[in-house]
């Protein structure tokens, strides 16, 4: 890894809403995803587990538990993004930046508070000021390949080219009436959170499986960094590949009522062996728990990382956290803090692991997926009956 600083992480290794306090307090763009990477690594170095990166600057934690038992297995992948909609700093005569992300214009009709994080002029490359400022107002922007939306800007500091601002939607808070989390970067810094306590716990756990996390960059601006992963086929090709998001709250994808089972997003369906292993999972959770909820949706509010894995041809399945506020957008058309719920969030690490003990035991779609096997299997008194009810067509020459 270069130009990486660990930072330990010294809370609940297996707690997933702890785990995404933490990480929210830290700022996060696309490109710029610094910060992230060093708690990433940090918390895996913490646990034991393997790290490794990639020339993108994508992370891999793994957590070796079929390899480590000479076991033959595929593993299974969560791939998370590490970014979050932000701006950068493109010109300071006049202060103008680029929105790194897809937010309304309009979001940005009266001054939106902003952190920008600047060069501090030492030695250190990592080395940041914050500078407090806001945007302005915003214009569209043509022939940018990271950006649609320009923005005027204001600081109440010195900033450079390259800088980066989030919103200043407020410290991390949790609402302990509602169950609700608020901070600036839910999506995906909650789909990041809970793979790492999904790691924690299969490792607790000793799930007989390979199982990685997979930390993106630069997703916010088009799918950038899990494109040129998918490009150099840079994960075994006979892995499961389950895309993690914090994605918009829908009808049948509510807040509070667990975690989503996504079958599609607003381009592709993904798999229906991802989408097996994870009702797999579900099942068997409520056979033990009768008060853990789960969803499934086809979530059309956005594309996700796992239309990339399809179009790659890997075999792909995705979960979700519904989330509010979704790119920080506020109903009144407005900026604000994105949230999820704490239920949601544990229960889709819980949700995870046990995926990773289906497939460790062997599980093989469509063979051992009940809903499959219903359907094929049809008793041979009804197949009898069609056969015996038939009305056969016979051709006659004329």
């Amino acid at each position: 890894m270069s130009r990486v600083h660990p930072e330990a992480f010294t809370g609940t290794p297996t707690d997933a809403v702890e785990i995404l306090a933490w990480l929210g307090a830290v700022p996060t763009a696309p490109y710029h995803e610094d910060r992230i990477v060093d708690r990433v690594v940090g918390f895996a170095i913490g646990l034991g587990l393997e790290v490794s990166d990639d020339a993108d600057g994508n992370v891999f934690v793994w957590y070796r538990g079929a390899s480590s038992l000479g076991h033959a297995k595929r593993p299974l992948i969560v791939s998370a993004h590490m970014d979050h909609p932000a701006l950068e700093v493109v010109s300071t005569e006049p202060l103008v930046g680029h929105l790194l992300g897809s937010i309304r214009p309009e979001s940005f009709s009266t001054p939106v508070p902003v952190r920008f994080f600047t060069p501090d002029g030492s030695d250190d490359p990592r080395g940041v000021l914050e500078v407090a400022g806001c945007v302005l107002g915003a214009f569209q922007l043509e022939g940018v390949a990271d950006a649609r939306v320009g923005l005027h800007l204001a600081a109440a500091g010195t900033l450079v080219p390259g800088a980066f601002g989030v919103f200043d939607t407020g410290p991390v808070a949790l609402d302990a009436e509602t169950g609700l989390l608020y901070l600036t970067a839910a999506d995906d810094l909650a789909g990041c959170a809970i793979t790492l306590a999904w790691l924690a716990r299969s490792a607790a756990a000793g799930v007989g499986l390979d199982l990685c996390g997979a930390f993106t960059r630069a997703e916010e601006v088009g799918l950038v960094g899990v494109a040129a992963l998918v490009r150099r086929r840079g994960l075994p090709d006979d892995a499961l590949v389950i895309s993690i998001e914090a994605s918009k709250s829908l009808p049948g994808a509510e807040l509070g009522m667990g975690p989503v089972i996504r079958v599609g997003d607003a381009a592709t369906t993904f798999h229906p062996e991802g989408d097996a292993v994870l009702r797999a999972a579900r099942d068997r959770i409520r056979g033990r728990d009768a008060g853990y909820r789960v969803q499934r949706q086809l979530m059309s509010g956005g594309v996700c990382e796992a239309t990339a894995y399809v179009v790659a041809g890997y075999t792909t399945g995705a979960v979700c956290v519904p989330l509010g506020n979704y790119h920080n957008q506020t109903p009144d058309g407005g900026i604000g803090a994105e949230y999820v719920h704490i239920d949601d969030v544990d229960m889709c690490a819980t949700l995870l692991v046990e995926a990773g003990v289906v497939m460790s035991e062997g599980f093989k779609w469509p063979d051992d997926d009940r809903t499959s096997r219903r359907i094929a299997d049809r008793p041979d008194v009804q197949l009898q009956r069609l056969r015996n009810s038939g009305v056969q067509i016979t051709s006659s020459e004329s």
